[in-house]
């Protein structure tokens, strides 16, 4: 083989080797598919319509509001959660200025230590009719009981004393986890929805993307309009 011909076989061979690795480093950069990703949801993912809608709303779920309401929010929320707590009154701001077409139900999602406990006493004040009332109380006082470096649930108890409940009552049925199939159901409802943070609020079935006042607002607000 001649001198030129040679180098002309080396030039392409090496041409060969730059293009193969330039187009293995290129796939190598490709991000690759999520599939069942548990990252949280963030402000820009997409909204997301359960399939299964019986998944959504328990025959023991709390509802605020009346059942002929043309909109109804699902609130999965964990009692110990300070976001919870902050999302609480603009949720009831909204529905009050909707009054009349929205309804709210309630699912819990225990994510923290004390959740199941709280979740608890909650259901146990329900039981004694101050669900609300005791939901109210819980959330404002919040910083006392459900402090992350040094939680104290009993404290709910005396911060619930004012409602008039039988305390004692709740607190036996808090402490033998009376209520813990319905919150398992709720947590286990909330997971095959993909809920993997606290609060997730579904508008008539739809996700909402976007913690906040005017998110929220604004899909009630669609799905009331699209119910005329």
């Amino acid at each position: 083989m001649k001198n030129k011909d040679i180098k002309f076989f080396a030039v392409g061979f090496v041409v060969v080797l730059v293009g193969l690795f330039w187009f293995l480093a290129s796939q190598s950069k490709a991000p690759a598919p999520i599939v069942n990703s548990a990252a949280p949801v963030t402000e820009n993912s997409f909204s997301m319509v359960p399939k299964d809608s019986s998944l959504l709303i328990a025959a023991h779920s709390p509802i605020l509001g009346s059942n002929e309401a043309p909109v109804t929010i699902v609130e999965f929320l964990d009692p110990e959660c300070e976001a919870c707590k902050a999302m609480y009154p603009i949720v009831k701001k909204i529905m009050s200025e909707f009054e009349g077409k929205t309804r709210l139900v309630v699912r819990y999602m225990p994510f923290h230590q004390n959740s199941r406990f709280a979740a608890n006493i909650l259901e146990s004040a329900g039981a004694q009719g101050k669900y609300w009332e005791t939901m109210n109380l819980m959330f404002q006082e919040q910083d006392i009981w459900a402090s992350h470096h040094d939680p104290k649930p009993e404290l709910i108890f005396t911060i619930i004393k004012s409602l008039g409940l039988d305390i004692e009552k709740i607190k036996t049925e808090a402490a033998a986890g009376k209520y813990n199939d319905i919150i398992e159901k709720d947590y286990q409802d909330g997971q095959k929805l993909g809920v993997n943070r606290t609060p997730t609020f579904f508008v008539n079935g739809e996700q909402l993307q976007e913690m906040g006042y005017e998110p929220l607002r604004d899909l009630v607000a669609k799905k009331i309009q699209a119910a005329q």
